[in-house]
């Protein structure tokens, strides 16, 4: 990729989310009625599209002008029903989405619409239209989203995740802020391993043939969460509705995805966290019975893995699935018990700041990964699942805490500046380690920092240090 591609993306589409910009309530027609009364509602109302719901909501269609300008040439058929005319495939994303994906999303569906959907139940929040995007910030930059879902080969992903880092600088020189540029690259990062799935399908159809069964493609850790830095390994899975709980097929695929994503700069997990082990693939009574092991075992690496698999996301294949999944471990996850030994294991974090106040460094670094923001996120994992929460976002997780009282303004108003401030020196660390031709890390070199930053990092290591104890009384 040029470089100067990247320098030049308007941050606006990588700064607001479609919750901010979407037209809600949906404008909805029924499919019975005829395209002359979609013609009609649409002058009225003055829009370009109109959705069809199901009794729950969802959108099962769209009717554009387009559609109608393409019956109009023959008008016998406007009498014909909205349902024989409209669109069945329906590009649809959460309201948290960038407006870079949605910019995405839109070209590849080929669409000028996009409904915005409740993660959870599917129903339809708002829409987005092509149109309404270009008003608001017109911009001629390639969006780095797009070329990794065209990417024909893994050379081409490998390039991809080389410009992360300018991406980021890019980001930062626009003043973009610290979770907003992780959300970022979490987003790429999720349509590269959406696009390494596809390349590993080809390669599978080409020498065994189709799946034997519906499956989904998961990206787990902080690229299913949306706080992905730079210097992230492999962590994925794989869910199938197949009769039996694995087959030979998967396990060839998940080799292919794990050798792809190390290929192209994103190594092995260290931990095996991926769908080439046989843990990590499963049909959904296997995976019932996988988190069910979890949940009842008080085992370290039990409650890790168990940790990194509830921040999962599809990337790609039968999203259906994934949300099965999600309502799966939603229902497991909400056990007391293991609740406690959720937030337990949050106190045994090695803390990074000694008796006395001074912070515990190893060659001058100070690992912000572990002092801050395992913590934080576990802690919000923890208290999401508590409540049920579909949230992935460690904020967003924080804030349905606090507005179901079992968090103070105070303590989040705290805890959200000692993530902001983790992320922004992480990632400012790892863009000046990765110019000097050192890999990024998670430590944080404290003798670079300004006096102000380090008397605000031991706030931040303070509020984090006592996560488990703010966390605890929440569960009662």
């Amino acid at each position: 990729m040029n470089p100067e591609i990247v320098q030049r993306i308007d941050a606006f589409a990588y700064r607001h989310r479609l919750a901010e910009v979407m037209r809600s309530p949906v404008l909805a027609i029924d499919a019975t009625s005829p395209l002359t009364a979609a013609a009609a509602m649409m002058v009225e109302k003055r829009v370009g599209a109109l959705a069809i719901l199901d009794a729950g909501g969802r959108a099962i269609g769209l009717i554009t002008d387009r559609d109608l300008a393409h019956h109009a040439a023959r008008p016998e058929t406007l009498s014909q029903p909205i349902g024989d005319a409209m669109s069945r495939e329906v590009a649809c994303l959460p309201p948290d989405a960038f407006i870079f994906e949605a910019l995405t999303d839109l070209r590849r569906h080929n669409t000028r619409h996009l409904i915005v959907a409740d993660p959870a139940s599917g129903a339809a929040l708002g829409v987005v239209s092509m149109s309404a995007l270009l008003k608001l910030r017109a911009d001629d930059a390639l969006l780095l989203a797009a070329d990794a879902e065209e990417a024909p080969d893994a050379q081409s992903l490998k390039d991809v995740v080389a410009a992360l880092p300018r991406l980021a600088t890019a980001l930062m020189a626009e003043g973009v802020p610290p979770r907003q540029i992780a959300g970022a690259l979490a987003a790429v990062l999720r349509d590269v391993y959406a696009r390494v799935a596809a390349l590993a399908e080809g390669l599978m159809l080409a020498s065994d043939g189709p799946a034997p069964a519906g499956w989904c493609f998961l990206v787990l850790g902080s690229a299913g969460r949306g706080e992905s830095l730079l210097a992230a390994d492999q962590d994925h899975a794989l869910v199938h509705d197949g009769a039996v709980d694995d087959y030979p097929w998967f396990e060839k695929f998940g080799l292919h995805c794990a050798a792809i994503l190390d290929q192209i700069g994103i190594p092995f997990c260290r931990g095996d966290v991926m769908a080439s082990n046989r843990e990590c693939r499963h049909n959904l009574a296997g995976w019932r019975k996988r988190i069910g092991l979890w949940v009842e075992s008080d085992d370290e690496v039990a409650l890790l893995n168990a940790d990194i698999f509830f921040d999962f996301r599809p990337a790609y294949g039968d999203f259906a699935l994934a949300a099965s999944l999600r309502a799966l471990a939603a229902e497991l996850g909400r056990q007391p018990m293991f609740l406690r030994r959720l937030a337990a294991s949050i106190g045994k974090f090695e803390a990074q700041l000694g008796m006395f106040g001074g912070m515990k460094t190893k060659g001058g670094r100070l690992n912000l990964k572990r002092g801050a923001l395992l913590p934080i996120v576990s802690g919000a994992r923890v208290l999401s699942l508590s409540l049920g929460s579909t949230a992935l976002e460690t904020e967003l997780r924080w804030e349905a805490a606090r507005k179901a009282g079992r968090v103070s303004a105070d303590d989040l108003l705290r805890i959200t500046d000692a993530h902001d401030m983790a992320l922004r020196l992480m990632l400012a660390q790892q863009l000046a380690d990765i110019a000097k031709g050192r890999a990024p890390g998670p430590e944080v070199e404290v003798k670079r920092l300004l006096d102000f930053d380090q008397e605000r990092l031991k706030d931040g290591l303070k509020i984090a240090s006592v996560i488990d104890l703010i966390v605890r009384p929440a569960l009662v």
